[in-house]
C-alpha cells in the first residue's frame, strides 16, 4: 500500500515548502549553543523565518544593560549606531523596562509588539529610536533564566513592511524556541567569549575589531595579522556593517570596553 502523508501529520508538516529550511536552521543553531558560532547560527534562523533587519539582544543581568548580540542584514545609515545610542542611555527611557523587571521577578517570558508599545512611549523616545532611524516594526521577546534576563528585539525598516502575525497560537511556541535558544547559549554558558556581539563576524572581520580594541592603529593591525592595510579597512568597513555600526567610538560602546 502507497504511504499517504495525509494519514501522518509530521509527515504532512515535513511536507510544507519552508519546513525543511526551517528545522536545518534550528538545528544548526542548537549545535551552535555553547561555541562561538552561535550568534551566526542564530541570525541564519532568524533570517530564514522573520527576515528581519536588525537584530539585538541586551543582557539585563545589571543596572546597565549589556550587549550579546548586534547584527545588520540590511544596512541604513539612518539606523547606524542604534545598539551604541541605546547602551548610552536611551536604555533608561525603554518603555520595556518595566516589562524586563517583572520577567525577572516572575520569569514568564513576554513577547511586545510596537503596537503594544506605543501608548507607553514618549515621543521622544519614539523619535530617536524610531521615526529618524526609519524603522517601521519592531517584535521584542524579555525572557529569564537563572539571574539573566534577555531583552531580544528584531527590526524591520519602514520601506519593508510591517512582521506579518498571522496565527498567535503559532506565533508564540516559535519566539519561546528563539528565546530558549538564547537562554540556553548565553545564560548557561557563561563568558566573554560567548557573550560578545563580536561572534556575528567572520573571523578575519573578529580579528580586526579586536585589534582595534586593543588599541592598535591600523598600519600596526596590518602588521600583526599580516595583510595589507587596504585589506584591514576593507573587512573592518564590513564588520562595521553588520554590527550596525560606523566608528571605533562605536565599537567600544558595543563592546563595553572603557
Amino acid at each position: 500500500m502507497a504511504f499517504d502523508p495525509e494519514d501522518a501529520p509530521l509527515e504532512r508538516y515535513f511536507l510544507e515548502p519552508s519546513a525543511n529550511g526551517y528545522l536545518q536552521s534550528l538545528a544548526e543553531c542548537l549545535k551552535a549553543v555553547g561555541s562561538e558560532r552561535f550568534n551566526g547560527s542564530f541570525q541564519d534562523l532568524i533570517e530564514n523565518v522573520i527576515r528581519a533587519d536588525q537584530s539585538m539582544i541586551f543582557s539585563f543581568k545589571e543596572d546597565r544593560p549589556k550587549c550579546y548580540l548586534s547584527h545588520s542584514k540590511r544596512q541604513k545609515k539612518t539606523a547606524l549606531n542604534l545598539a551604541q545610542k541605546y547602551l548610552r542611555d536611551g536604555f533608561r527611557n525603554d518603555p520595556l523596562r518595566s516589562t524586563v523587571d517583572v520577567v525577572r521577578n516572575n520569569g514568564e517570558t513576554q513577547i511586545v509588539e510596537l503596537s503594544g508599545l506605543k501608548e507607553g512611549m514618549s515621543d521622544s523616545y519614539f523619535e530617536a529610536f524610531f521615526r529618524s532611524c526609519g524603522i517601521g516594526d519592531k517584535i521584542s521577546i524579555i525572557a529569564a533564566r537563572k539571574s539573566e534576563v534577555l531583552l531580544i528585539s528584531f527590526y524591520r525598516f519602514e520601506e519593508n513592511g510591517s512582521f506579518q502575525i498571522d496565527d498567535d497560537e503559532l506565533l508564540k511556541p516559535f519566539w519561546e524556541t528563539i528565546s530558549q535558544l538564547a537562554l540556553m547559549h548565553f545564560a548557561d554558558n557563561e563568558g566573554p567569549d560567548l557573550q560578545s556581539p563580536l561572534n556575528s563576524l567572520s573571523k578575519r572581520e573578529k580579528d580586526i575589531c579586536q585589534a582595534v580594541l586593543d588599541g592598535l592603529t591600523s598600519d600596526a593591525i596590518a602588521w600583526r595579522l599580516d595583510i595589507s592595510l587596504n585589506t584591514v579597512k576593507t573587512y573592518r568597513k564590513r564588520a562595521y556593517a553588520k554590527l550596525g555600526i560606523n566608528s571605533k567610538t562605536a565599537l567600544f560602546a558595543l563592546c563595553k570596553t572603557p
